[in-house]
């Protein structure tokens, strides 16, 4: 059995490993599309073909006909940053693809503390006729998905008592179930953090434009700003945001909503037939001026 499990291994292994690309690359682009924040790239891999010989002579995996039987002959992991977006991912992959088996794999709750979902996704029917996709339509990947607390206590625990667990002292088990909680905690403080975080933005692009005058410049009070000087004419993405409120903060030493809103504001700048684009030239224009000033006020003093 042995030799026709390896050169069944060798015959597929391109194209399996060509599957396991196309799916890296589809999980890809979903989690960009819909700004789903991962902890790392995403990992795939072919298990190798000494595990697969090591599992079957130890009667751990049951190969009747094919190793294209088992289900997780190629995987795919996807480790997150925030326990919200778990299940959201999920519901993507399954609708992207088409769904075979979802389970979560849940250890003991008084050692563990680790809940990855699993999927068994193939592709759709239609995608058949798809160049990228021809020769893999009976083909099946096993999805991970999983936060990176949880990944880490995966990888530790599965580092240090893979094969061992039934063996584990109970004063290292009270250890690992102390690690399992501190982990758990992690999870939660990250996901309460993320959730102030949004509402603190969110607070700010609803809140009275007298208190975003007292608040640091940052991509939202900038925005403000921008738009209330501009009476509505400035517009911009979130990115761009960014980096217009970076650059007037590091080129101009402007840290407050409220010093900008004082200096482009009073600056009175003509509006009339501008854009977005004219509005900012405008707006530096009348930053380099006060950077000037500033500079020479320097200057004299010294």
């Amino acid at each position: 059995m042995n030799v026709n499990i390896s050169n069944e291994y060798h015959a597929i292994k391109t194209s399996y490993e060509d599957f396991l690309n196309e799916v890296k690359r589809t999980i890809e682009k979903v989690l960009s599309k819909y700004e789903i924040p991962v902890a790392f790239e995403i990992s795939g891999r072919l298990k190798e073909h000494d595990s697969i010989l090591e599992k079957h002579a130890s009667n751990r995996t049951n190969i009747v006909d094919s190793i294209t039987e088992l289900k997780d002959l190629v995987g795919v992991r996807v480790v997150l940053l925030f326990p919200e977006f778990k299940e959201k991912v999920a519901a993507l992959l399954s609708e992207q693809f088409s769904l075979i088996e979802r389970s979560v794999e849940s250890s003991n709750p008084n050692i563990f503390g680790y809940n990855s979902i699993h999927l068994i996704l193939s592709i759709k029917p239609e995608w058949s006729g798809v160049l990228n996709w021809e020769g893999h339509q009976e083909k099946k990947i096993e999805i991970q998905i999983r936060t990176l607390s949880e990944h880490i206590w995966a990888e530790t625990s599965h580092s240090l008592f893979y094969k061992r667990e039934e063996n584990i002292p109970n004063i290292i088990r009270r250890d690992l179930s102390r690690l399992s909680a501190l982990l758990e905690v992690v999870d939660e403080k990250m996901q309460n953090i993320k959730n102030n975080v949004v509402a603190h933005f969110e607070h700010i692009q609803s809140c009275l434009y007298e208190e975003i005058l007292e608040m640091d410049l940052n991509p939202e009070t900038f925005n403000r700003v921008m738009v209330k000087c501009s009476d509505g004419i400035y517009e911009n993405t979130e990115k761009r945001n960014k980096i217009l409120s970076a650059e007037i903060e590091s080129n101009y030493n402007i840290v407050n909503a409220g010093l900008l809103d004082d200096l482009i504001c009073k600056a009175n700048i003509n509006v009339a037939g501008l854009n977005s684009m004219a509005y900012v030239d405008e707006v530096i224009k009348v930053l380099d001026s006060y950077k000037n000033q500033i500079d020479k006020s320097q200057a004299e003093g010294i």
